[in-house]
């Protein structure tokens, strides 16, 4: 596959994995495919129903279809990251540059992406190569972009992953149970890690 691709299938996945997120502002303590979710919590009533997770993932392909030909291309996909990743440094900044005078010490350095060049390279290429499968398989039509059909299709499986009792609603409990499921798999992930060779 070409370069080009991948590092455009790198760009548009990790676009497509912060449905909403963003606009929740810096600070609001949701990270992860769970706090996306509650950015689409529309009534604010603890629960997400399947029509707000529609409508949530249709408010965020219109975000990306910057012509609003209703179709996301590749190139809107790598559009809207940047200015998404521009948005993210700046915000970043912002609370650094506020650390003080929140009584707070100051925060050396950069954003987690930004340390380790050869590192952040690594990752990204490994990155793209699972991208590329994952834009092939979201175009069912393989046409080089999206309708807002194949990108709700592909998305809302988390969704259905999430509701476990399959009754249409994610709620609070089913959310922290996956909470929980997810911290504790990364917890076993890190152990596995710092296990010595051959254990």
């Amino acid at each position: 596959m070409k370069r080009s691709t991948l590092a455009f299938a790198s760009i548009a996945a990790i676009a497509l994995a912060m449905p909403l997120a963003a606009q929740a502002g810096p600070g609001k303590g949701h990270r992860g495919h769970a706090g996306h979710l509650m950015q689409m919590d529309a009534n604010a009533d603890g629960n997400i129903t399947r029509a707000e997770a529609e409508a949530g993932l249709a408010a965020r392909f219109a975000e990306i279809d910057d012509n609003s030909d209703g179709f996301v291309t590749q190139d809107e996909m790598k559009a809207h990251h940047e200015a998404k990743r521009a948005e993210m440094k700046a915000n970043w900044e912002t609370r650094k540059a506020d650390r003080p005078a929140e009584g707070k010490p100051p925060r050396e350095g950069r954003m987690k992406g930004d340390k380790d060049p050869a590192k952040a390279a690594e990752w990204q290429a490994k990155r793209a190569e699972k991208a590329a499968e994952h834009w092939a398989a979201m175009d069912t039509d393989g046409d080089g972009r999206l309708s807002v059909a194949e990108f709700t299709a592909e998305h809302i499986k988390f969704f259905d992953k999430l509701d476990a009792d399959g009754n249409g609603t994610i709620t609070k409990a089913e959310l922290d149970a996956a909470k929980a499921n997810k911290k504790e798999r990364r917890g076993e992930w890190r152990d596995k890690k710092k296990a010595p060779a051959g254990e």
